[in-house]
């Protein structure tokens, strides 16, 4: 394993407000400093606390949890993704209700919230994870593979029977790329049918085109504004399922139509290489 130079926090509590998706709740999120704790979560309606690691991962329906089955939080992988690109190891993630909310259904504004403050460095070391051998995870026309590389580089085929949505491609290198600008923005989209099937089942109280590119049979809501924005959509889920290791991995990983089930399932290979 390599060794990361430092951990980090962040200086100061940065905190946002918005309407839950699924819930329609007002929820307020605060990041707060730590030190020497790693990630933890903190659901404040309840008084509830869990570390943030593969063992506390859920996956729900459309997005990924941390919890246990009886009281947990939804939709953690945009703000895991911010966490990780913004280089930050320890904090206490406070949430007041059952999700975290999508807010415009990219991770912008959570990001744009973290520039607020400084990242401090704190005393210690991390190892990061190098893949030495090919990991792969197969799901048929599905799968993953985490091959051995000198730098980090994620990759992601997108591919949807949908016209608008159709083939795309897109590729991130953390010590290149800006995730702020390429990465971050790109917003969570769902096809109309998919939307009122969610709807219909209640899981969209506070649902809207505000918080995702609903995409209809002939035209998209918004324009997603990024060149191949869905792919890069699925590299910022991505990126976020893998945090859930509370650190880097240096690989090459290439994603094939794949969700949260096909990471949630890397990340656990990956925490074996520990």
């Amino acid at each position: 394993m390599a060794t990361v130079p430092i951990r980090a926090t962040l200086a100061d509590t940065v905190t946002l407000v918005d309407v839950g998706v699924r819930s329609g709740q007002e929820i307020t999120v605060a990041l707060r400093p730590a030190v020497d704790q790693g990630l933890w979560l903190h659901r404040t309606d309840v008084e509830a606390q869990w570390p943030v690691s593969v063992d506390t991962a859920l996956l729900l329906p459309d997005c990924m949890a941390i919890g246990d089955t009886e009281c947990h939080v939804l939709f953690m992988e945009h703000l895991l993704a911010v966490l990780a690109a913004a280089g930050i190891t320890d904090a206490m993630i406070e949430v007041s209700g059952p999700e975290v909310p999508l807010f415009d259904g990219s991770a912008g504004p959570l990001w744009a919230a973290v520039q607020k403050t400084a990242v401090v460095p704190l005393s210690g070391e991390i190892s990061a994870i190098d893949v030495e051998q090919p990991l792969i995870i197969d799901g048929g026309n599905r799968f993953i593979v985490a091959l051995p590389a000198q730098q980090a580089e994620y990759h992601y085929l997108l591919e949807h029977d949908h016209p608008l949505i159709g083939r795309q491609w897109a590729t991130y290198r953390p010590d290149s790329d800006d995730f702020g600008t390429q990465i971050a923005p790109a917003r969570t989209f769902i096809t109309y049918e998919r939307a009122l099937q969610a709807q219909q089942a209640g899981q969209l109280k506070g649902g809207s085109e505000r918080n995702a590119v609903v995409i209809y049979p002939d035209r998209l809501s918004a324009d997603p504004g990024l060149p191949q924005a869905f792919a890069r959509h699925k590299l910022l889920d991505l990126l976020g399922d893998l945090y859930l290791l509370g650190r880097p991995v240096r690989a090459q990983i290439i994603a094939v139509r794949t969700g949260h089930q096909h990471n949630l399932r890397l990340t656990k290979r990956l925490a074996e290489l520990l």
